[in-house]
């Protein structure tokens, strides 16, 4: 994962999708705004068709972190600021409903009174609203996009902020009409995580010096075995309860991925395998984060869950262990543990160094794409259909 800096007002100017995922960091500079524009190139637009239902998402294949609301928490009075040119276009290709027309006819009448009245949408905990004394509301469907704009930029890091999203008008050469721009800040800092909470599921078997044990029944001291044989000891254990999952914004973010029994290799998981999406597994020499394995038949998400306690264990340093008999990664701390339940500490001790601890202090390279997750993918399907082969 690399990352782009806006280290002072600038402005960065982004203008097309990064190439590989890329955070966008903000150092927050005494007495400076932190400012990144995406021009309409620079965001994506995908859209998915389910069971005869279209929806579209905003991405730029990266995610903004150590987003504040002024220098060092507010030191000034300044903000940071992230900039979407001509915002309603990207409105208009998000927009895949039946009410597509009236809502983009209706949502550009909004965002030109918006710009020339100083009325704003906040999104608090990723539900967005018009700002009070509005003389207009946001449909469902108007809602929805916004929201997953905001998701586009921030991630799941908007479900525990206050984004403000106003408009304004920029001149526009070619023609009368101004161009209207959509300008993120936030009241609160927004801590985007790529590789948050990677945790195991309750009941998982994990290899010790004492045979297979339920990671929930482990404790500090025991040693856990590693695939070149050396035993490390449990150092802290991070517990997490989380209920009520149907009712998240986005609940893909915290379901657990479903990882069949001998879905990698023979016997590789062992049993059924249930981790946190973000949950890195190791293959040869690299680490790829669950989600991304997701096909849908010997891997997949669990939409059945609607409650889970997860887990996870730290060594003495980032180390692969074995879970149901699967390599997969231990704890790596890059300023998050306050996420768990049975720790004290704030959610993100230190933002700007997140990226850069998970870059140098991982025991292997995290891969979200490219030939290596590819030539994985290619094998998980391959032995599928050797499976499938077999049993028929």
């Amino acid at each position: 994962m690399t990352s782009y800096t806006i280290a002072s007002y600038g402005p960065g100017t982004i203008t097309q999708p990064f190439d590989v995922p890329t955070n966008i960091q903000f150092l927050n500079n005494e007495g400076i705004d932190g400012v990144v524009i995406f021009t309409r190139g620079a965001i994506g637009v995908e859209t998915v068709t389910t069971n005869g239902t279209a929806t579209s998402s905003a991405y730029f294949n990266g995610s903004i972190t150590n987003f504040l609301p002024g220098a060092y928490g507010g030191a000034g009075g300044l903000n940071d600021f992230a900039t979407i040119q001509v915002f309603e276009s990207l409105f208009t290709a998000m927009d895949v409903s039946t009410t597509a027309s009236s809502d983009n006819t209706d949502f550009e009448s909004h965002e030109t009174y918006a710009a020339q009245s100083g009325n704003t949408i906040t999104i608090i905990d990723g539900t967005a609203s018009w700002s009070a004394g509005t003389p207009f509301t946001l449909t469902a469907n108007e809602a929805t996009i916004i929201e997953d704009i905001a998701i586009g930029l921030f991630g799941t890091a908007v479900e525990t902020a206050t984004l403000d999203l106003t408009f304004e008008l920029r001149t526009n050469p070619n023609a009368n009409n101004p161009f209207i721009d959509g300008v993120f800040t936030t009241t609160t800092p927004v801590n985007n995580e790529t590789n948050s909470n990677p945790c195991f599921a309750a009941g998982t078997l994990i290899l010790t010096t004492r045979g297979d044990i339920p990671v929930e029944d482990l404790a500090i001291g025991d040693l856990l075995i590693t695939p070149d044989g050396e035993e490390q000891p449990i150092v802290w254990i991070g517990s997490r309860r989380v209920e009520n999952i149907k009712s998240f914004r986005r609940p893909e973010a915290v379901r657990p991925i479903i990882i069949e029994a001998g879905a990698l290799a023979d016997g590789v998981p062992a049993r059924d395998l249930a981790i946190s999406p973000d949950h890195a597994l190791y293959f040869d020499g690299i680490l790829i984060p669950a989600k991304e394995l997701v096909n849908w038949n010997s891997i997949r998400q669990d939409h059945r869950c609607n409650n889970i306690t997860y887990y996870h264990l730290e060594l003495p340093q980032h180390a692969i262990i074995f879970a149901e008999s699967t390599p997969a990664e231990s704890y790596l701390d890059t300023g998050h543990r306050g996420a768990f339940d049975n720790d004290t500490s704030v959610l993100v001790d230190h933002p700007t160094t997140m990226q850069h601890r998970r870059d140098t202090l991982a025991c292997a390279p995290l891969h979200y794409t490219g030939p290596h997750l590819d030539a994985v993918r290619a094998r998980i399907a391959a032995r599928q259909i050797g499976v499938r082969l077999v049993s028929g």
